[in-house]
């Protein structure tokens, strides 16, 4: 088998940036880069969301997902802050559980850990006031305006998020860990529709595009989320979620995330 360029690449240049403290003083680490056009459409869409993250943020949403073949199964989806999350579908069917960056998956009553590129920046996918916007304060968010694109119809303004290293992980893995693309309605200034990338288990570099659409948007906990999402994976349409309970003031468990 021929060996990975790309991972050898990144081995070699992980070596050349980043030799042994005693050969070379602490590499600066850069500035994150911050649109100011975009972080203020940024942040009219978080007011316009209403408030939603806090650290002790419990949320629970119930609902029904439905796959193209016309299957059907529930869906319950936990949050606590932004960066705790649990996903199940069916009834002992599925799990996924991330927390503080650790996640794990039980597939058929089998749990596996998951590499930390997948659940690094893994977010609850339903609600997009928990997605990497709501760290906007964050000063290594690096935010960039794209352009003003059309949503179904409709103008939105497309951002991308990532964040920047804080150690000596290689920015370009980093960048691809944590990129998050964003559409918000020019009109509404609601989030309409939002790109990451599910990870293969076996090689950080095999990323594959996953969009979702959000609609029917209703208040509730004083805050404005989505109780329809259309998921589309690899331009595949994969299901649709809707929802018939968000409670953004439920009493989770923190086991529940172990």
């Amino acid at each position: 088998m021929k060996p990975n360029r790309f991972l050898l690449a990144l081995v070699f240049s992980s070596v050349l940036l980043f030799p042994s403290a005693a050969q070379q003083p602490p590499i600066a680490v850069p500035s994150a880069q911050r649109d100011a056009h975009g972080l203020t459409i940024l942040t009219q869409c978080l007011l316009a969301m209403g408030p939603l993250y806090s650290p002790t943020r419990t949320t629970l949403a119930r609902g029904i997902i439905t796959y193209p073949d016309g299957t059907t199964k529930t869906v319950s989806i936990e949050t606590i802050g932004n960066d705790s999350l649990r996903h199940d579908i069916g009834t002992n069917d599925f799990a996924f559980v991330s927390s503080a960056g650790d996640g794990f998956l039980i597939l058929g009553g089998k749990k596996t850990k998951l590499p930390s590129w997948i659940t690094a920046y893994k977010r609850a996918e339903h609600l997009p006031g928990l997605s990497l916007m709501s760290d906007y304060q964050n000063p290594n968010l690096q935010v960039q305006y794209v352009a003003l694109e059309s949503v179904n119809g409709n103008p939105a303004h497309h951002l991308r998020l990532s964040m920047l290293a804080s150690d000596n992980t290689p920015p370009e893995i980093q960048d691809m860990m944590s990129e998050f693309q964003v559409w918000i309605d020019q009109a509404s200034l609601l989030v309409v529709k939002t790109r990451h990338f599910d990870f293969s288990p076996q090689a950080i570099q095999n990323r594959t595009p996953v969009d979702i659409f959000y609609s029917d948007y209703r208040v509730q906990d004083g805050a404005t989320v989505p109780f329809h999402l259309t998921r589309f994976v690899a331009n595949q349409k994969q299901c649709e979620i809707v929802f018939s309970t968000i409670s953004l003031t439920a009493a989770v468990s923190v086991s529940d995330f172990q």
